[in-house]
């Protein structure tokens, strides 16, 4: 179990699992597409303590008290400056 935040909302992962599939079917945030599953393509990056990293690599148990951003955690100037 590990307790971080999320796009500024602290959330606790109950069971340990890759930190791609928490963001998509736990919390529902689909701007963290599934590529590859494996890290080689980046589609799933998001920013983790600022530094990009790919969601489909950590597991949610090492992310205790870390800041996790998505797309969805962007303001909309961020989102329309971004995309």
């Amino acid at each position: 179990m590990a307790t971080f935040t999320v796009n500024g909302h602290t959330v606790t992962a109950n069971q340990n699992q890759k930190l791609l599939r928490f963001l998509r079917d736990t919390l529902r945030l689909t701007s963290v597409k599934d590529g590859c599953s494996e890290g080689a393509c980046g589609t799933c990056t998001v920013l983790i303590d600022g530094k990009p990293t790919r969601a489909c690599i950590p597991q949610t148990d090492k992310l205790e008290g870390k800041q996790i951003l998505t797309v969805e955690g962007l303001t909309e100037f961020e989102q329309e400056v971004f995309t």
